[in-house]
C-alpha cells in the first residue's frame, strides 16, 4: 500500500466508481478531492454526492493552486485521478490548476486527465465545443515533468440498465431504453461503437495503477458492436420486441432528434435529455465511441473480461422477464 492515489471529483459519478474498484482491487491508498465537504445541495436537500466508507475525503479549493500543492503534498499523493467533470469553463480551468499543481509537488509523478468517454481529437470539435478544454489539459501535460495518459472508455452500457442497473452513472435513456422497451437509433444502427460497463472501465483504471509505462491514451477493452445488434440482444433477453424510431442521419445532424421518456429522479431536465441524445447520436455516426482494437489496457491484464452487452442485459433484466 506504498502508493497513495487522489481521486479528484472523488464523489462524483465517474469518481465514486473508480475510487471503489481502486479500493476493490485493494493495492493502493486512495483520498478523495472534493470541493466541499457538504454533501447534501442545499437548495433541494437531495443527497448528490455520497460518500465512500474507508475513505479520507479532503477539501480542496481549485483556485489555489499553492493550497493544493500544499495538500497532495501533506498526503504523499504519487498519483492524482482527475474525474472532474468537463462542463465548462471553470471545470476545465480547475482540472488545469490540478495539472499545474501536481507538476510542482515533489510528491506527485503520475496524472490521469478526465476524459473517459471517446477519444477526443480537433476534428470532434463540430460536435463537441468542449474538445479544447481536453486538447489544453494534454497540451500542458506534455510539457510538465508528469507522466501522464488519458483515459479513453468508448460508451457507458449502463444506459441499457437504467434505472435497475447497479451504476453511480446518471441514468439517462439515450438510444435504448430497455424498462420501456422503445429505441431512437441513429441511421441504419450498423455504425461501429465500443460499450463498457463502467464497473469494468473503473477497474481497468485501477489496473492502470500497477503499470510503470504509460501511453499518451489508455484505450479500454470494451465490447465492439452496433447499436443496431445491441438493441437486438435487449429484444431477445427481454423476449418482446421493442417500438424503435429510425433516425435519419440529416436530421441528427441539424437536432432534430426526439427526447426519450427520462428516467424517474434522475434530476435531468428536458432541455439537457436533448442536447444530450444529440451529441450522443451525432459521436455515434460518427463512430466517435469505436475504439482502437490495438493496444488495449485490457490486454496486459490476461485475468480481465469486461462484461459483454447480452451479460450485462442478463444480469440487469434477465430476472425481471
Amino acid at each position: 500500500m506504498g502508493l497513495t492515489v487522489a481521486v479528484a471529483g472523488a464523489t462524483g459519478r465517474v469518481g465514486r466508481t473508480i475510487v471503489e474498484q481502486i479500493q476493490d482491487e485493494n493495492k493502493f491508498s486512495v483520498i478523495g478531492l472534493t470541493r466541499s465537504d457538504a454533501l447534501i445541495d442545499s437548495s433541494t436537500k437531495e443527497h448528490v454526492e455520497s460518500a465512500l466508507s474507508g475513505v479520507p475525503y479532503v477539501q480542496v479549493d481549485y483556485d489555489d493552486i499553492p493550497a493544493l500543492v500544499q495538500k497532495l503534498e501533506e498526503h504523499e499523493v504519487q498519483t492524482v485521478i482527475c474525474t472532474i467533470g468537463m462542463l465548462g469553463d471553470d471545470c476545465s480551468e480547475s482540472q488545469i490548476n490540478l495539472i499545474k499543481a501536481a507538476d510542482q509537488a515533489h510528491t506527485v509523478q503520475r496524472f490521469v486527465t478526465s476524459e473517459f468517454g471517446y477519444m477526443t481529437r480537433a476534428e470532434r470539435k463540430d460536435i463537441d465545443p468542449g474538445v479544447d478544454w481536453f486538447i489544453t489539459a494534454a497540451n500542458l501535460l506534455k510539457n510538465s515533468s508528469l507522466k501522464y495518459t488519458r483515459p479513453v472508455c468508448g460508451a457507458f452500457m449502463d444506459f441499457m440498465g437504467a434505472p435497475s442497473a447497479r451504476s453511480n452513472i446518471t441514468p439517462n435513456t439515450i438510444a435504448i431504453d430497455v424498462y420501456n422497451r422503445e429505441a431512437c437509433i441513429p441511421g441504419d444502427g450498423t455504425a461501429r461503437i465500443t460499450l463498457i460497463y463502467s464497473y469494468d472501465a473503473a477497474t481497468l483504471i485501477a489496473k492502470l495503477l500497477e503499470l510503470d509505462e504509460w501511453s499518451e491514451f489508455s484505450f479500454c477493452n470494451g465490447e465492439d458492436t452496433t447499436l443496431g445488434q445491441a438493441l437486438k440482444e435487449a429484444e431477445e433477453v427481454c423476449g418482446e420486441k421493442f417500438n424503435v424510431t429510425w433516425l435519419k442521419p440529416e436530421d441528427v445532424a441539424n437536432g432534430d432528434v426526439p427526447t426519450m421518456k427520462i428516467v424517474e429522479g434522475s434530476g435531468i431536465q428536458p432541455e439537457e435529455q436533448h442536447a444530450y441524445a444529440v451529441f450522443g447520436y451525432q459521436l455515434y455516426l460518427a463512430e466517435g465511441f469505436n475504439l482502437p482494437v490495438e493496444g488495449r489496457l485490457g490486454d496486459k491484464f490476461p485475468g480481465f473480461k469486461p462484461r459483454t452487452v447480452r451479460e450485462f442485459l442478463e444480469t440487469v433484466w434477465g430476472p425481471h422477464v
